[in-house]
């Protein structure tokens, strides 16, 4: 064996078993298990209440049914609720994003449905970025203290005991052995980090398919930007103090300042009154057509819906053709506030990633929430899919409303089933790329530093 190697193995012995790495990597543990029973338990709760919703489905059917049973659909379609939901992929357990939140499941009535969507705020992606205390918030905002207590005193904590004159004078190269130093810690953050995802996909019980590698490489990417951050700052060849301080800084900025600083400038540059604007206008849509004579509401729905222009709608009383082509025609009206809301929640998606591009830790989190399908995306195809689901059930009754059918008379749950939404794999390599570019620029710059503190340093005072 070398004598640079022995002096590596004697280094890494050092390190591995000092107080530092023993308790980081225990700490880092206990907040991890507690992440991966936090993710079990809420989208475990989910699931189970998932899983309910077919029985009550059918026994809240049965019971309006029996109630209405000596009154025709059109009387009767007025009461139920049809349930649908938005199963958690297997990877929601591990970034949970925006589903504590936002409603995974929703019931909607045979009335206008804009007004039934928006019981919780729509929120964008920077807003919730400091959240639960998931697998992923471990990885996103705890690693990066990791690496700072492990990295932060690599090479100050010898120049300030003077053992680095010791390391400068005896060494053959200087370069090799800082970058001995650095390798050691390098390899036991990668190998924690490793180890902890290995433990995720266990308790998780995440399958080994391709998004669970995609975590993996967008943690690694992450891991490995954090780590060059470190080492530029180390490579200032300042004291540990000021390392460490100067890390810590960094560490606030980009963790909580910066997405706090990102969130109010996405919510100025895009408002969105809309939510609220389409509810307004879908109500005073149908609530003034009570006031308002019978035909131009019904020209609207035969516009849509022509085969049913030859029932026969009294104008001189109620009736419930009428009233359901009331509802639909305050869908209509208030299409344009919807179709506006769900272009302006497009744009924050994508403003959101721009500003992310400047941030990696945005950058990870967006791209980690993008593959467990927990991201603001995920949530407006689940509104999408309601509403698509809401017209087929619209039109699987208009023909036994026009008709006034008796209640008994129908199949009640013949109505077509809901189709959860699909897991959809968004665009990845651009944020891994993202956070490889940043992470590159900061080795360069870090070589570049470390050869004009360290190594010329040290051949000039070895002339």
């Amino acid at each position: 064996m070398t004598a640079s190697r022995k002096v590596f193995m004697l280094e890494a012995k050092n390190f591995v078993l000092g107080r530092t790495v023993l308790v980081g990597a225990v700490a880092l543990l206990l907040f991890a298990a507690y992440g991966f029973f936090y993710g079990n338990r809420l989208i475990g709760q989910q699931q189970a209440t998932i899983d309910e919703v077919p029985a009550v489905q059918q026994a809240h059917l049965k019971g309006i049914v029996e109630h209405g049973e000596k009154a025709t659909v059109g009387s009767t379609a007025y009461y139920p609720f049809f349930y649908t939901v938005n199963p958690p992929t297997p990877w929601a357990r591990f970034a949970i994003g925006q589903r504590d939140v936002n409603p995974y499941t929703l019931k909607v009535k045979m009335l206008a449905i804009e007004g039934q969507l928006y019981d919780t705020e729509l929120t964008n992606p920077l807003t919730l970025l400091v959240g639960n205390l998931d697998a992923s918030f471990v990885f996103i905002f705890l690693f990066p203290l990791l690496i700072i207590a492990l990295m932060y005193n690599a090479l100050s904590e010898e120049q300030e005991n003077g053992v680095w004159k010791i390391v400068r004078t005896t060494t053959g190269s200087i370069g090799q052995t800082i970058a001995g130093k650095l390798a050691i810690r390098y390899l036991a953050i990668l190998l924690i980090t490793l180890v902890i995802f290995f433990l995720s996909v266990i308790a998780l019980q995440l399958p080994l398919t391709a998004p669970t590698f995609q975590l993996l490489l967008v943690l690694l990417a992450y891991v490995m930007f954090w780590l060059m951050v470190a080492t530029l700052v180390v490579a200032l060849g300042r004291n540990s103090a000021f390392n460490a301080t100067t890390l810590v800084c960094i560490w606030i900025f980009l963790a909580i300042l910066f997405p706090g600083i990102a969130n109010i400038a996405v919510n100025n540059a895009v408002p969105i009154p809309e939510a609220a604007e389409t509810a307004v206008r879908q109500r005073e849509g149908y609530h003034e057509k009570w006031d308002l004579p019978k035909g131009p509401t019904m020209e609207k729905f035969y516009a849509v819906y022509p085969q049913y222009r030859k029932y026969p709608i009294p104008d001189n009383k109620y009736s419930p053709g009428w009233y359901y082509a009331m509802q639909f025609s305050g869908d209509l009206e208030s299409a344009q506030s919807a179709e506006m809301l769900f272009g302006k929640l497009g744009r924050r998606q994508s403003l959101s990633e721009m500003i992310g591009a400047f941030n990696p830790v945005i950058t990870a989190q967006q791209a980690l929430n993008r593959i467990a399908n927990t991201d603001l995306s995920s949530q407006v195809r689940y509104l999408e899919s309601v509403k698509a689901h809401h017209r087929q059930v619209r039109e699987y009754f208009y023909p036994f409303i026009f008709e006034n059918v008796p209640t008994p008379s129908i199949d009640w749950a013949g109505y077509p089933d809901y189709k959860p939404v699909a897991y959809e794999a968004g665009p990845l390599a651009g944020s891994v790329v993202t956070i490889g570019i940043w992470g590159i620029l900061l080795a360069l710059c870090a070589l570049f530093l470390f050869k004009i503190n360290f190594i010329q340093i040290n051949d000039i005072q070895n002339a």
